[in-house]
């Protein structure tokens, strides 16, 4: 059997199972060469299904192959499949389930104002309250340093020998490391103003305030101008105690050389001391 009749064979065959095969006419890109028997293929059709039979039986023939029992007899060609009246005899679409409606969830806007950042430290020695402002950045604290520079500022400013500077009372802000309560400058301000009613009703000796810094100046006294306004000047707590406002002691620790300027700022809190 040619190559030819081969391929009209299987096509046939293929016909008769409803399926449609093609044949490239030329050269596709990319791909193989085409056979030289391809342009001169033709499809089998009924018209020419008896000379296709006897070329196949021909080459049967040539080929000499012993057959022990006879050659049955082809079988018609089949109808071929009619895909339109396959589609037609679908059963019916099952209609789509109505969708549910679902409340979409949203995500609540925050509305937490961004905290602000401070750090206070409140020292006593006598009767005088110190509130002194420490960079809220640096992890260390009220070193030995401050306390050492407040216990020589204090002494000069009257204070006995033998009562020290207490322990340093932080107040750091933000308190607590969450995004999501409400650390906003509001919070933050009663925070400072609990802390300082609690210290005044702790120790009723303390008669002047003397607030270093700053923040000090700002969460005390609600003050917002900046600290060179703010410097030496001489202002009231509600309770009617006397403060005044300085440089705070990171400030004179890292210039040291203006320590006489915040010395001439607490002057009033020395002559008030004078006098008692």
């Amino acid at each position: 059997m040619t190559l030819a009749a081969q391929e009209q064979n299987r096509h046939r065959w293929l016909e008769a199972l409803g399926v449609d095969s093609w044949l490239p006419r030329g050269n596709l890109p990319g791909a193989a060469e085409i056979a030289p028997w391809v342009e001169s293929f033709c499809y089998p059709n009924d018209a020419q299904a008896d000379a296709w039979l006897e070329d196949v039986a021909e080459s049967v023939e040539e080929q000499a192959v012993p057959v022990s029992t006879p050659a049955p007899k082809p079988v018609a060609a089949r109808a071929r499949i009619d895909t339109e009246t396959l589609l037609d005899q679908r059963p019916a679409a099952v209609p789509k389930a109505t969708p549910v409606e679902r409340p979409v969830r949203t995500t609540p806007t925050s509305t937490v104002v961004e905290a602000p950042r401070f750090k206070l430290a409140f020292v006593l020695r006598q009767d005088l309250l110190i509130v002194d402002s420490l960079p809220p950045h640096q992890p260390q604290g009220f070193s030995r340093h401050h306390r050492a520079l407040l216990t020589g500022i204090t002494t000069a400013l009257g204070a006995e020998a033998d009562i020290e500077l207490s322990d340093a009372m932080m107040l750091p802000w933000p308190m607590l490391a969450s995004r999501t309560l409400d650390q906003g400058a509001e919070e933050a301000r009663r925070a400072v103003q609990h802390k300082l009613r609690r210290t005044l009703e702790s120790h009723r000796r303390i008669t002047q305030v003397l607030l270093m810094g700053e923040a000090a100046a700002h969460w005390i006294l609600g003050e917002t101008a900046p600290l060179d306004t703010l410097q030496g000047r001489s202002f009231k707590l509600p309770s009617g105690l006397p403060v005044v406002v300085t440089l705070s002691l990171s400030e004179l620790l890292r210039l040291p050389e203006r320590k006489a300027e915040a010395w001439r700022d607490i002057q009033p809190l020395r002559l008030v001391r004078s006098s008692d």
